[in-house]
């Protein structure tokens, strides 16, 4: 069918975008659709899913943005995602974009794609990287050996953009030739043949039989189990028993995918003499000690880059946010206190922390995004997942990880560069709970006061519990509700390149935009629920329903040794961990000025509350063994507030948000009694 008659045919033409990740498939994406993009989830699925729309001709083009994945395997929702958009919503064409600079790795994907037939273009990527790295494509011989159309593109410098345009609106609904390998384990001549004479006539409608014995070779467990329910027992017992349980198959598979795309290679790409070697840089960036060193340098200057401007920004805003309080204060205070309180101690106070907090978040998500489109990223997570998989996580949660200790937002945000669902997910978990400096200072303070000379025996003991308990809840989570198979590192490279700061932009305003919508809204809200309970019903906090909350739960505090006030300081935590200094002060009678409890943060962010006042009154009136609990269920607690928000929106789930502040209260309260009746043993109460 001709392109003319398929666009008659329908009103839109569905292309879909495949690649791997780090195959300049965004930037692509990005100049096909221009600002006509729509970005969601996929139904039922917390996975991102981006649409946009060109015309070409007077035809529409509608372009599905499919998940970055190395193969059409089922190991990770988001290649099951890719096969299942391909096999079962049959696009018009698609598009798989590839490294030109890393054909062997790139082309596995591609393969994966032929086996399927679907109507098919190469998007032949990053040309200029390949001609630095030595590399001369025959354009004609590779692509009359692939047997698909390819277009040679540079999408960072908008090269080819408009060539991949004309060849989509030539090609789509065009057939393009089935990729058929052999791929019989050694030592079983026949076996794929054997498999599809005896699954012929089991298979659905939408799957190619070929396709589905070169699965059923793999193991590929999703169409074991689909075959599995197509077939009579006795019928599916007897294919099982052809079916190779020792890896075999999948080894054959791949071998036949890999000898297929080393002939293409060996008849179309010449590696020149001016090759460039392996740099410098790259030799200290993927070397074990010197990799971690300036790993941690170039995140550090990162984090501290974006702490300089959000706290930049903060002081800019700060006196503007007094005098606002001041003139509402002035003006309608009088005539309408509540309404004055609401604005001064609530609204107010949370404009302004959200405002500090997106800022924090849009520098850490420019930085990451720069590290991941100039190549860094993917070195960052070759070196630490030599550490991170001891602990069950894939070597990019670590930037994760590590921001954490900066802010646990920015920890949460980070976890978007992890392509896994399920690791994105338990990451996502870990890394809201990583110490941020709000929990450091309270805690070292709790610690200075109560303990003195055992102070450090204190601090490593909270170190420990801290990686004891990350090492717990990754393996809880590996084996109750994120069961599942690691799918390890792909352990060749991208190459590095030039940054290109429109798709950079694009991404980053992208997710900013969509956090300040969602992840804000939320975060408004609950500053607003706190602002009540901290205010009602005589507007101060002494005699607030967050009071009445923490005496109505002082019997459950008291497990922890700790009495109602010393409770509700650590309920008023979850707004944020330094508050928890300042409803210290207010609840144990320091003279502060009385009010709301966001009231008291904004009046008192420059200066913070006297730390030796607060020492004094708490050295007089809780025992080290409650104030050892008070670490604990502090260290283990709730994240803040903003960190809940930012849980809600990454994982666009109530149940995942909810599901992990219950964790976390359960783990604050276990914490807290084991070490209030640990430290029992060895100080006096």
């Amino acid at each position: 069918m001709s392109a003319n008659e398929s666009s008659r045919q329908a009103s839109e033409i569905t292309v879909a975008l495949a690649g791997q990740p780090n195959t300049g498939k965004s930037t692509v994406f990005n100049f096909l659709t221009g600002s006509n993009q729509h970005v969601g989830n996929w139904p039922g699925i917390t996975v991102e899913k981006k649409e946009g729309r060109f015309v070409q001709d007077g035809i529409s083009y509608r372009v599905v943005d499919l998940p970055g994945t190395y193969s059409l395997s089922a190991n990770s929702k988001e290649e099951m995602i890719s096969r299942d958009f391909v096999i079962k919503q049959a696009p018009d064409l698609i598009v798989v974009v590839v490294d030109a600079s890393q054909l062997t790795r790139s082309l596995y994907l591609v393969a994966e794609m032929m086996s399927l037939g679907a109507p098919m273009i190469l998007a032949l990527n990053m040309m200029d990287v390949a001609e630095k790295k030595g590399l001369a494509i025959d354009l004609d011989a590779f692509e009359k050996s692939i047997g698909v159309p390819v277009v040679p593109m540079t999408a960072s410098k908008r090269i080819g953009i408009d060539a991949l345009s004309e060849s989509i609106a030539e090609r789509a609904g065009v057939r393009t030739p089935v990729l058929e390998t052999c791929c019989n384990p050694d030592g079983d001549a026949g076996l794929l043949q054997r498999l599809q004479d005896t699954i012929k006539g089991y298979v659905p409608e939408d799957y190619r039989v070929e396709w589905v014995a070169q699965k059923l070779l793999e193991e590929d467990s999703e169409i074991i189990d689909l075959m599995q329910k197509q077939m009579d027992e006795q019928e599916w017992r007897s294919l099982r028993k052809m079916l190779p349980d020792d890896n075999r198959g999948a080894f054959a598979v791949a071998r036949a995918r890999y000898d297929w795309i080393h002939k293409i290679l060996a008849d179309s790409v010449v590696r020149e003499k001016n090759e460039v070697h392996r740099s410098l840089f790259d030799k200290v960036a993927t070397n074990l000690l010197s990799g971690t060193i300036l790993g941690m340098v170039v995140t550090l200057t990162g984090f501290v880059l974006a702490v300089i401007i959000a706290f930049g920004c903060v002081v800019m805003i700060h006196p503007l946010a007094v005098d606002g309080i001041q003139k509402v204060q002035n003006t309608v205070g009088q005539s309408l206190p509540l309404l004055a309180d609401f604005i001064a101690q609530g609204v107010i106070p949370a404009l302004s922390m959200i405002f500090g907090v997106s800022v924090f978040i849009f520098g850490i998500m420019l930085f990451t995004s720069f590290l991941e489109d100039i190549g860094y990223l993917p070195r960052m997570a070759y070196i630490a997942d030599m550490f991170m998989s001891r602990i069950g996580l894939p070597g990019k949660s670590f930037m994760p990880l590590f921001m954490g200790f900066g802010c646990n937002i920015a920890s949460v945000m980070g976890c978007r560069v992890i392509e896994s669902t399920r690791q994105r997910f338990k990451t996502i978990i870990i890394s809201s709970h990583v110490p941020c400096p709000g929990v450091m200072v309270t805690v070292a303070f709790m610690i200075g006061i109560f303990f003195g000379p055992v102070a450090p025996v204190i601090v490593v003991a909270v170190a420990v519990a801290l990686l004891v308990q990350t090492y717990i809840t990754s393996r809880l989570l590996d084996h109750t509700v994120l069961r599942g198979t690691e799918t390890g590192m792909i352990m060749e490279l991208p190459p590095y390149h030039m940054p290109n700061w429109q798709t950079i932009w694009a991404h980053v305003w992208r997710r900013f935009t969509s956090f300040v919508q969602k992840a804000g809204s939320l975060i408004a809200f609950i500053i607003a629920v706190i602002w009540a309970l901290s205010y009602f019903p005589n507007g101060n906090m002494v005699d607030s329903y967050l009071a009445v909350v923490g005496k109505a739960f002082e019997p459950l505090g008291m497990l922890m040794g700790m009495d109602w006030k010393l409770l509700t300081c650590l309920f008023v935590a979850f707004f944020s961990k330094e508050a928890a200094l300042i409803a210290i002060a207010v609840l144990y009678g320091i003279q502060i000025e009385e009010g709301a409890l966001t009231g008291l943060m904004m009046d008192n962010i420059f200066p913070e509350v006297g730390n030796d006042a607060v020492g004094r009154f708490l050295a007089g009136n809780v025992s080290q063994p409650s104030a050892l609990a008070f670490i604990f269920a502090l260290l283990f607690s709730i994240p803040c507030y903003a960190t809940v928000g930012a849980v809600y929106y990454e994982t666009k789930s109530l149940k995942w948000t909810i599901g992990s502040v219950v964790y976390y209260t359960t783990l604050s309260l276990v914490w807290g009694i084991a070490a209030y009746h640990i430290g029992l043993l060895f100080f006096t109460s």
